[in-house]
């Protein structure tokens, strides 16, 4: 097994579909993210092209935010 930094998803969210369909859910779906599992999150989206012309595959990844990383509290 291959180690790795990144952090292990809390949720993984796959949208297929045209594109402006697939962006506004995304867009609901980090709402709703940030809503049940609170601020302290990470969320990334990555997009390719599918199969079909004008569709595209996306996919929202959610992680803890590493608390190592906040450099906002001394």
């Amino acid at each position: 097994m291959t180690t790795t930094t990144r952090p292990t998803p809390i949720l993984q969210i796959r949208v297929i579909g045209a594109a402006p369909h697939v962006q506004a859910v995304l867009t609901v779906a980090t709402q709703a993210a940030e809503t049940v599992l609170g601020p302290n999150i990470v969320c990334r989206t990555h997009t390719r092209s599918a199969g079909r012309i004008g569709y595209v595959r996306a996919y929202l990844t959610v992680t803890r935010r590493e608390k190592l990383v906040d450099h906002h509290h001394h």
